[in-house]
C-alpha cells in the first residue's frame, strides 16, 4: 500500500478543522437543550415527616428485617395512599392522590424542613402532603406516616400468621416516625429533572466533535484520493526516484511575467521554482539513471527465470547511469497524461540552460498531431543536414533559446520513429542541449518513437493530476522500452510556510554590526593565513 502522509493532510486542511470546529461550537451554543425544569407545586402548602428504621432494623418475617427501600415501596403504593386519604378524612378523588401525597428517599444527613434529621441509617423516606391550607398539609403528613407504619405492621402480622411455627401475633417491624410534620410552609418551585449541561461545556464539545469530523473527512479523503500528493507517493508508483519537486507557481505583476508567464525562470528568477529547475539541471549534468526495475518489473520480481533470449537484456538495481554523464545532450520531456505543467517544466529548463550561456533548442512533438496531411518540405529520404535544420530553426523571446518546428520535415506522426532520430542528431550539432518535449505518454506513440534517440528522459508527474494508475502504467512502459530515465519531475507542489525553500531565498539581514563582525573574521583569517605562511617559510629555511 502507498505511504499515506495523514499528518501532512491535516496540516493542509487545517482551514477546514477550523472551520468545522466553530461551526460545531455554534450549533452546540445556540442549538435549544432541555435544561432543568422546575414543576410548580400542585397546591399552595406543604408539609414533611420523615420516616424510618431503627440502626438494626426490626424483626419481620418480610424478607428477615425491615429496610428503607420496603417502606418506600408501601409509601407510592397506590392503596397506601387511598388509605391515608380516607383516615385523613379527606374526600380526595384516585386519580388526585398523586397531586397530595409522594415519598422519596433522602440522606440521613442534614436537616429536614422542620428541623435536623437523625443519623440512624445511610438513607431515610420523606413523606411530602400537599394541602389548601397549611393546617391540612400538617394534618396530612401526620397521618401519612401513622398510615403507613398501619400498612408495614399489617403486612408484617399478616406474613408471620402464614407462617405455622411463627406464633402468631403482632410483629415489632422497625418502623419508626423520624421526625414528623410541625408546620407547613409555602410549596416552592422543584427541580423535575436536569437534561442539559451548561453553555461552556457545550460549547468544547461542539469544536472537539467539529474537530473529529473534519479530521475524518481529511483522512477518509486521503484514504480514498488516488492522485499523486507527494514525492513519497509518486516514487511508490512510478518506481523511479523523484528527482526534484516544483513548488506551485504564483503568477506575478512583474513586466517579465507578461513576457513569459510560464517560465519562472524569467517571471521569478529569485523564486523556489526557479531554484528548483536550476537543481533539475544539475540533476541532469550529474545524477546518476534510475535502475531499470521498479514495483512491476518483471526482472525485479524473477519473473524472468527460464525465458532465455525473449527477452532484451536489463541493467538491475545498481548498475548505475546507461549514459555517460557527457553525453546528455538530448533530454525528453514526457508526462503519463495530459499534465498542464509538462511544457512548463521544457520551458524553464530551457531558460536554465541559456541562463548558463548554453545554446538550447526545443523541440515539440504536439504539433505534427495537429498538422493532417500535411507535407514536408525536406527530402523524404530521410537524408536531413544540418544546415537543413539551422535553416528552419525559429528565435525565441529567450536568448540563447531557439525552437524547431518538425512540419518541414515530417508530415505524418507514423515518419517520427523514422525521420526524428536523423532530426536530433542534425541537431546536435547546432547546441548545447537540446530539450524535446512530447504529448502524453499513454495517449500517443511519440515518447516510444524518441525514446532511445534522446540521453536522458524526465518524467512530469502533476500532484493532484496524476493518478495512481497512470504513474504505475508509465514506469512499466519506460522500463519495458529500456529507457534511460533520471526520474520523476514532481511538480505543483504546496510548500509549507516553513519549509526552508522559502527561507534560504530570503535576503539575508545586514546591520553595520554584523558587516563589522565579517570584516574581523576576515582579518583574523588573513593574519592567521600570513602567520601560517611565514611559519612556513621559517621552517624551510
Amino acid at each position: 500500500m502507498e505511504p499515506i502522509d495523514y499528518g501532512g493532510a491535516l496540516r493542509r486542511s487545517w482551514r477546514l478543522l477550523v472551520g468545522l470546529a466553530i461551526v460545531g461550537a455554534i450549533i452546540a451554543a445556540f442549538v435549544p437543550v432541555a435544561h432543568a425544569k422546575r414543576v410548580k407545586a400542585p397546591l399552595p402548602y406543604e408539609a414533611v415527616a420523615v420516616v424510618g428504621t431503627p440502626p438494626q432494623g426490626g424483626g419481620s418475617p418480610l424478607n428477615g428485617s425491615v429496610t428503607n427501600a420496603q417502606i418506600l415501596f408501601e409509601a407510592n403504593a397506590s392503596t397506601t395512599l387511598r388509605q391515608v386519604a380516607d383516615d385523613a378524612g379527606m374526600d380526595i378523588p384516585d386519580y388526585a392522590l398523586p397531586a397530595y401525597l409522594s415519598a422519596t428517599a433522602v440522606a440521613a444527613k442534614g436537616t429536614g424542613l422542620n428541623g435536623p434529621i437523625r443519623r440512624n441509617s445511610p438513607t431515610n423516606v420523606q413523606l411530602i402532603a400537599f394541602g389548601p391550607t397549611a393546617n391540612d398539609a400538617v394534618v396530612l403528613a401526620n397521618q401519612y406516616s401513622q398510615t403507613l407504619g398501619d400498612v408495614m405492621t399489617a403486612k408484617a402480622t399478616e406474613k408471620q400468621a402464614q407462617n405455622p411455627k411463627s406464633g402468631g401475633g403482632t410483629v415489632a417491624t422497625g418502623y419508626t416516625i423520624l421526625h414528623p410534620a410541625l408546620g407547613a410552609a409555602k410549596a416552592g418551585a422543584g427541580v423535575k429533572a436536569s437534561l442539559g449541561a451548561s453553555r461552556k461545556v457545550r460549547v468544547g464539545a461542539g469544536l472537539v466533535i467539529g474537530v473529529a469530523i473534519g479530521a475524518g473527512i481529511v483522512l477518509l479523503r486521503e484514504l480514498l484520493d488516488k492522485r499523486l500528493r507527494n514525492a513519497a507517493r509518486a516514487e511508490a508508483n512510478f518506481g523511479f526516484p523523484v528527482v526534484v519537486e516544483i513548488p506551485t507557481a504564483v503568477v506575478g505583476a512583474t513586466p517579465a511575467a507578461a513576457l513569459a508567464p510560464m517560465v519562472d525562470v524569467i517571471r521569478e528568477p529569485d523564486s523556489p521554482g526557479a531554484e528548483a529547475y536550476r537543481m533539475l539541471r544539475m540533476s541532469v549534468m550529474l545524477e546518476g539513471l534510475a535502475p531499470a526495475s521498479g514495483p512491476a518489473d518483471p526482472y525485479a520480481t524473477g519473473l524472468d527465470a527460464g525465458l532465455g533470449d525473449l527477452l532484451p537484456p536489463q541493467p538491475r538495481v545498481g548498475d548505475g547511469p546507461t549514459r555517460e554523464l557527457r553525453d546528455r545532450h538530448v533530454v525528453l520531456v514526457v508526462s503519463p497524461g495530459s499534465e498542464p505543467t509538462r511544457p512548463h517544466v521544457a520551458a524553464n529548463l530551457a531558460a536554465i540552460y541559456a541562463e548558463a550561456g548554453q545554446r538550447v533548442v526545443v523541440v515539440s512533438t504536439g504539433e505534427i498531431e495537429a498538422r493532417l496531411n500535411g507535407a514536408s518540405r525536406v527530402s523524404a529520404n530521410g537524408d536531413i543536414s544540418t544546415e537543413d535544420v539551422e535553416a528552419h530553426l525559429q528565435p525565441s523571446r529567450l536568448e540563447n533559446v531557439s525552437r524547431l518546428p518538425l512540419s518541414p520535415f515530417i508530415s505524418r506522426s507514423g515518419e517520427l520513429v523514422t525521420r526524428g532520430p536523423a532530426i536530433l542528431d542534425a541537431a546536435r550539432a547546432l547546441s548545447d542541449v537540446i530539450i524535446v518535449e512530447v504529448p502524453p505518454l499513454l495517449a500517443l506513440h511519440h515518447a516510444e518513437a524518441l525514446v532511445h534517440s534522446v540521453d536522458v528522459v524526465l518524467v512530469v508527474a502533476e500532484c493532484r493530476v496524476t493518478t495512481f494508475d497512470q504513474a504505475r502504467r508509465t514506469g512499466d512502459l519506460l522500463r519495458r522500452m529500456g529507457a534511460p530515465v533520471l526520474g520523476v519531475v514532481l511538480t505543483n507542489v504546496r510548500l509549507e510556510r516553513a519549509d526552508i525553500r522559502h527561507s534560504a531565498l530570503a535576503p539575508p539581514s545586514f546591520t553595520e554590526e554584523a558587516a563589522g563582525g565579517e570584516e574581523e573574521a576576515v582579518l583574523a583569517l588573513s593574519a592567521g593565513a600570513g602567520s601560517s605562511s611565514g611559519s612556513s617559510t621559517r621552517t624551510q629555511a
